[in-house]
């Protein structure tokens, strides 16, 4: 039967919900369960297709060391990691944006997926290290302690549950590979011949360990399933920055009395 986009609790088929999803129900439950149950969608962002770009670069480099089961890539040899990018036969498929990694939790009938965009396996412990990639440009080194860390953290957390359902030995300590754009006194186009019409933009690699607590995943799950199936709208979160302009707008309106 194919997947569906609407939870329906009159249906025993499984019902899918990414990381993403799990964690917009973590930021404000209301608003998922009016995307997930009602189909009212929250304003959605232009794709960061710069990011999209780097993702694709960085699966590239990193593909070419895993062909070769290399340790030597700078960034490991740098950061004096003993790793080498993970081969496995399901590679492509978890790190696929429309496959991904998938597995069904039983106690809530819901599917958990996501993509997956690089593992590492240790070369002495063959413990795995799963490794997202984060694109930015900003001044001084990025973290994951503001702006979207928390976010960064549970996506990396969701992962490693994921991939513990079958049995691979996950590590609790992640890798966030950051890529900071460089905005200096560099020009952007080459003097190369051959290269006039093509720019070039230049980043600083940051690589920031994370150690997970992947604990809080399948309680999350069921407070889930448990908003799903009720009637009624969980609480709202008036404070996310997607809501606060919506809130904001709608108290001015009535004040003003356009509203009743």
């Amino acid at each position: 039967m194919p997947r569906y986009n609407k939870f329906d609790k009159t249906r025993d088929d499984p019902f899918p919900i990414s990381r993403s999803g799990i964690d917009q129900f973590i930021r404000d439950p209301r608003t998922f369960v009016l995307q997930r149950k009602y189909g009212v969608k929250p304003p959605s962002s232009a794709p960061l297709t710069l990011a999209i770009a780097t993702d694709h670069l960085l699966k590239n480099e990193f593909d070419g060391y895993r062909d070769r089961q290399s340790s030597e890539h700078p960034i490991f040899k740098k950061f004096e990691l003993g790793v080498v990018p993970y081969q496995h036969p399901e590679i492509e498929t978890w790190r696929n944006n429309f496959k991904g990694i998938r597995y069904l939790h039983e106690a809530t009938n819901l599917e958990v997926f996501g993509a997956v965009d690089d593992i590492w396996e240790d070369v002495n412990s063959k413990e795995l290290y799963i490794v997202d990639y984060k694109s930015t440009s900003k001044k001084g080194d990025p973290d994951i302690e503001t702006g979207w860390g928390d976010t960064y953290k549970r996506q990396m957390e969701v992962y490693q549950w994921l991939f513990r359902q079958y049995g691979l030995p996950v590590s609790d300590k992640g890798y966030f590979l950051y890529v900071n754009g460089v905005k200096g006194e560099n020009s952007f186009y080459s003097d190369h011949e051959g290269y006039e019409d093509v720019g070039f933009m230049e980043f600083k690699t940051s690589l920031i360990p994370y150690a997970g607590n992947s604990d809080w995943v399948s309680g999350t799950l069921v407070s889930i399933k448990k908003a799903l199936m009720s009637d009624k709208l969980p609480p709202a979160n008036s404070n996310w920055d997607e809501n606060r302009y919506f809130y904001e707008r709608l108290q001015l309106e009535r004040e003003l009395g356009e509203i009743l």
